[in-house]
C-alpha cells in the first residue's frame, strides 16, 4: 500500500472516530440537561379528587405532570431515585435497568394515602419500550382499590404494548381501575420537540379525553 493511501485510511479512520465520540459526547450532554417547566401551585382554596404521582429523569414527564395537575387544581407528588441521577452513572443505570425489566428499586415516597382520591394519574419516560423501574416500584407498593388510573409518558422512540399491557396488570393486581394511557413523543436527542410544544400537546391530549376521564368509562 502506497503512503497516500495509508494517510486516507488513517484520515478516514480518525475522522470516524472523532464523530463517533462527538456523538456519545452530545448525547451524554444532552440527557444530563434538564427541561424546566413552568412551576405548579395548587390553588389551596379548592379541593380536588385527583392526584398526579409521576417520575420523570430529565423534565419532559414532569412538564406533562404539571399541566395534567393545572387543568385539574389536583395534588402532585414526584417520585426521587437517586439511582438514575442525571450523570453518566445514572445514565448507565436507567439503560441497564430498563433493558433487564427491572421492577425494584429504592424510590421516595414508596407509599402514598390515597383515600381521598378517585382518580390518579401515573406518569413516567418510556425507556426501553416500557415505563421506567422507578413507577413500576411505585405501583408494586400501593393499593390502588377503587381507583380509576391513567398513565401517562413521554419518550424519545417508542413503547410496546406488550409493556403497556403488563403494566395495566400490575395495576390491576393492585386493584385499581386502568382506563387509559396517554403520551407525548418528543423524538430523539437530535432532533426533538420544544418544551412549548410539549406542554401543547399536553393541554390537546387534556381536552380530547377529559369527558372521559370525568365519566370514568
Amino acid at each position: 500500500m502506497k503512503l497516500p493511501e495509508k494517510r486516507m485510511i488513517i484520515w478516514i479512520v480518525s475522522f470516524i472516530a472523532v464523530f463517533i465520540i462527538a456523538c456519545f459526547i452530545f448525547v451524554i450532554v444532552k440527557d444530563r440537561t434538564y427541561f424546566h417547566s413552568p412551576p405548579y401551585t395548587k390553588e389551596s382554596n379548592k379541593s380536588s379528587e385527583v392526584l398526579v404521582i409521576y417520575y420523570s429523569r430529565s423534565g419532559n414527564t414532569e412538564a406533562m405532570a404539571r399541566e395534567i395537575a393545572r387543568k385539574f387544581n389536583a395534588d402532585i407528588i414526584k417520585i426521587e431515585a437517586e439511582k438514575y441521577s442525571l450523570d453518566f452513572q445514572g445514565w448507565r443505570n436507567a439503560g441497564k435497568d430498563a433493558d433487564q425489566k427491572v421492577t425494584e428499586t429504592l424510590i421516595k415516597p414508596e407509599t402514598v394515602d390515597m383515600d381521598k382520591y378517585s382518580l390518579i394519574f401515573l406518569g413516567s419516560p418510556i425507556w426501553w419500550y416500557r415505563p421506567a423501574p422507578p413507577l413500576w416500584a411505585f405501583v408494586a407498593k400501593n393499593d390502588f382499590k377503587g381507583k380509576n388510573v391513567v398513565l401517562f409518558s413521554t419518550f424519545n422512540s417508542r413503547f410496546k404494548n406488550q409493556e403497556i399491557a403488563e403494566f395495566k396488570e400490575l395495576v390491576a393486581k393492585r386493584k385499581g381501575r386502568f382506563m387509559d394511557h396517554v403520551y407525548v413523543r418528543r423524538g430523539r436527542v437530535f432532533y426533538q420537540k420544544s418544551g412549548e410544544t410539549l406542554m401543547k400537546e399536553t393541554r390537546e391530549i387534556i381536552e380530547e379525553r377529559l369527558n372521559k376521564w370525568k365519566k370514568g368509562s
